[in-house]
């Protein structure tokens, strides 16, 4: 019986270069799909945390009239708020009892109830947003202003300022320090400026 002839010194080594090539193709490969899986997931767990800020107003309260000025969360995730400023006329202020001398009543001197607006007939509450976190499908009030037979000069005033010469812009990151800002008039804005850091305004709102 002849033997089958032994590979020569040659062939060994194109064998052992093929599977050398091969087993870095393979390692490629799956450091492709490794790469590409984890990119996938961050984007998925991005996704599934994204907050979006809008600003909201209205002049109608639990049986009362009543304006309402508030930032909700649209999005998916919890929202960090850095930032906030108040516009009026293209102008920043930074309280209420300005943006209000401005607007709507020269010597307006805010009467202000720490809890509900029923508990005061026409007391003007604020709240604070810069340094606030809210959840997915929550709003945090910034303004609240019940309508009486004193104030109705100045509600209204307000009422009117509110749908055409007062525009927002907010600062807020994810809980994985993601942000962006957004700059808000009359429409919203879907797409907010993604950004690294939320910058210092020259003119916050505080309350």
């Amino acid at each position: 019986m002849s033997e089958l002839p032994k590979p020569s010194r040659e062939s060994r080594h194109w064998l052992e270069y093929v599977s050398t090539f091969v087993a870095v193709v393979i390692s490629v490969v799956s450091l492709w799909v490794a790469i590409g899986s984890e990119q996938a997931n961050r984007q998925m767990v991005a996704a599934s945390s994204w907050p979006i800020l809008i600003v909201g107003s209205s002049n109608v309260g639990d049986n009362e009239a009543q304006l309402s000025f508030h930032i909700a969360n649209d999005g998916v995730g919890p929202a960090k708020v850095r930032t906030f400023e108040v516009f009026y006329k293209g102008r920043p202020y930074s309280t209420s009892d300005a943006l209000m001398r401005a607007c709507c009543d020269p010597k307006f001197k805010a009467t202000r109830s720490p809890s509900n607006p029923k508990v005061e007939a026409g007391a003007f509450i604020t709240g604070y947003i810069a340094g606030s976190v809210i959840p997915a499908g929550q709003h945090a009030n910034f303004i609240s202003y019940a309508l009486n037979s004193q104030n109705s000069d100045a509600w209204h005033a307000l009422d009117a300022a509110r749908q055409s010469d007062m525009s927002y812009r907010v600062c807020y990151c994810s809980v994985f320090d993601e942000c962006w800002i957004n700059t808000i008039g009359n429409q919203q804005a879907l797409d907010p400026k993604r950004i690294d850091t939320c910058p210092i305004p020259p003119v916050p709102y505080t309350e």
